[in-house]
């Protein structure tokens, strides 16, 4: 297929289940999906909305979202998810964010949750606002009525994550969305008579849109719960898998940690993890503790070894760009989809060699991220630009069916990649053809001439009794004089936050590990850490804080 379509949505006889972390919220067939989104869709018309043009959707997790979601893809109206604003505070990160968005995007118009933000938010000469009770009761466009989608039509938008000012609007062609589905269905072997999606991610997160375009393009049940509902009770996860036999999800790490530790402090017995087929780890580096650690707690309750499945991926490639196609054979860190190396770190650092790792020195662990997904082609490319032989670190970059139209630019119109190829800023290497994704070219450290990963400097502090994992975050500054500092920022318990010699001991541990010291630590609360909605580490958000004396 090189477009995608969602008319047959109505014929088939499965729908979407709501969730919060206690049980069923709502429900909504797909004929009654489809047969709203239709009305919705010919309101759009009413409104002067036309194919092509760009609609943001602010709105929250639930029924309202799917139907003006799919009004804009039966339409040909281009959407771009983003978080609702929670109030109309103009001074408010949530209407800043929002704002941004829609500078970025340039939206024809806006569906809001209510008329009263819409009307709040509205700006002079900007996009029209509108609410979907605004464009219900519309007779449904039958289906000569909708256009007919080209290879070339942009399908939707979607800003990146983890942007520190203006975000980048990645623009997605039916193409390459079709594309990209059609992997995922592919490596998955999604069937939409036996499996049942579920996930809780936030729907202006690409894994988590991504998702819900799987369910609408192949017409599998979907069970959708608001991030909030997970925050609150990370088992309530697990716990409508095992009741509702959930056998397709996908989440960070962070939400396999999460999960986990709540189960540890109360277990459920009565789980069962049996029917769970495939279960998606995306984001880099992944740490081969988290799967291991969640393999064991729960193997005990039915979960199969081969359910795991690190992947790599991104909103520039639709979602996903690389997994293993198959389970690895058994062996010292392999098991089932999980395999992982321990490389020289020291060689890493220096030479961007991967080398076994040596008696008495320091090791990295790296998991592996599979290989390429179809139509997709990866290159892995040195600072002057030549490609990396095998175990040689350098960046990524994609090509291929999945990659994006391009970044929107200054005219509104999507800039190609250079070449068709995406430079995707993560460093890995190949190892008998599997990527490993060891950094990110901007946020790397370079002490002394060395490069070297904020990642392992967090990893060495988080070895720390009173640091949990995942509650540190390393950056870089150069000051007038051209030296390069490194700080930590560590989330600690209240009463440790003043704490003297946990600083000095948390520089203990980066000196006798790395050779250097830390300019300063700056010990907060928990939650003090920027983070993506993804869960990932906003490093260059705390570099700016940092450096604006805004953290204490």
């Amino acid at each position: 297929m090189s477009t995608v379509l969602y008319r047959d949505l109505g014929r088939q006889g499965h729908g979407v289940t709501f969730l919060d972390s206690r049980g069923v919220t709502a429900e909504l067939g797909y004929a009654d999906l489809e047969r709203q989104a239709r009305s919705v869709a010919a309101g759009l018309g009413e409104r002067g909305l036309r194919r092509g043009e760009r609609v943001l959707l602010p709105l929250p997790t639930g029924p309202d979202y799917l139907v003006a979601l799919l009004a804009c893809l039966l339409s040909g109206i281009v959407p771009c998810t983003v978080p609702p604003p929670p109030h109309a505070d103009a001074e408010s990160a949530g209407v800043r964010r929002f704002h941004a968005a829609r500078a970025a995007v340039r939206p024809a118009a806006v569906i809001m949750p209510d008329a009263a933000l819409a009307l709040a938010l509205a700006v002079e000469g900007g996009p029209v606002h509108l609410t979907l009770d605004e464009l219900r009761h519309h007779e449904p466009l039958t289906g000569d009525r909708l256009p007919e989608p080209r290879p070339d039509d942009l399908h939707h938008i979607q800003l990146t994550s983890g942007s520190t000012s203006a975000p980048k609007a990645a623009a997605l062609t039916h193409a390459n969305t079709a594309a990209n589905l059609r992997a995922l269905v592919e490596a998955t072997g999604l069937r939409a008579d036996r499996d049942r999606l579920c996930e809780w991610l936030p729907l202006h997160h690409d894994m988590g849109f991504v998702m819900v375009l799987l369910a609408l393009s192949t017409g599998a049940p979907l069970d959708l719960m608001p991030s909030i509902g997970f925050l609150r009770d990370p088992v309530s996860w697990l716990r409508h898998l095992a009741v509702r036999g959930g056998t397709i999800t996908a989440a960070p790490p962070f939400g396999y940690r999460t999960a986990l530790e709540r189960y540890r402090r109360k277990p459920e017995p009565g789980l069962d993890l049996s029917r769970l087929r495939r279960a998606y780890v995306g984001a880099e580096p992944i740490p081969v503790d988290v799967l291991s650690d969640f393999q064991e707690a729960f193997g005990p309750h039915g979960l199969a070894e081969d359910v795991l499945i690190p992947c790599y991926g991104m909103a520039e490639t639709v979602l996903a760009s690389t997994m293993p196609a198959a389970p690895y054979p058994g062996g010292h860190l392999s098991r089932g989809h999980v395999r992982a190396l321990q490389v020289d770190r020291a060689d890493l650092q220096d030479t961007g060699l991967v080398t076994p790792a040596r008696a008495g020195r320091n090791a990295l662990t790296t998991v592996s991220c599979g290989r390429p997904l179809g139509g997709l082609d990866l290159e892995i490319r040195k600072g002057t630009g030549e490609p990396c032989g095998e175990g040689e670190v350098g960046e990524i970059h994609l090509g291929g069916d999945s990659v994006m139209a391009g970044y929107l630019g200054p005219d509104g119109l999507p800039v190609p990649p250079p070449g068709g190829k995406h430079a995707t800023g993560d460093l890995g290497f190949l190892m008998d053809g599997d990527l490993y994704v060891v950094g990110r070219v901007k946020e790397m450290l370079v002490v002394r001439g060395r490069n070297i990963p904020p990642y392992d400097v967090e990893e060495a502090i988080e070895t720390h009794g009173a640091v949990m994992r995942g509650n540190s975050a390393v950056f870089s500054y150069t000051d007038d004089a051209g030296g390069e500092h490194v700080v930590a920022v560590v989330e600690v318990a209240p009463a440790d936050t003043a704490d003297g010699r946990l600083r000095l001991e948390i520089d203990n541990l980066v000196r006798q590990g790395f050779g250097f010291g830390l300019r300063d630590t700056v010990l907060m609360k928990r939650g003090g850490i920027a983070r993506t909605t993804s869960g990932k580490r906003q490093r260059g958000r705390m570099r700016q804080l940092y450096l604006a004396g805004e953290l204490s």
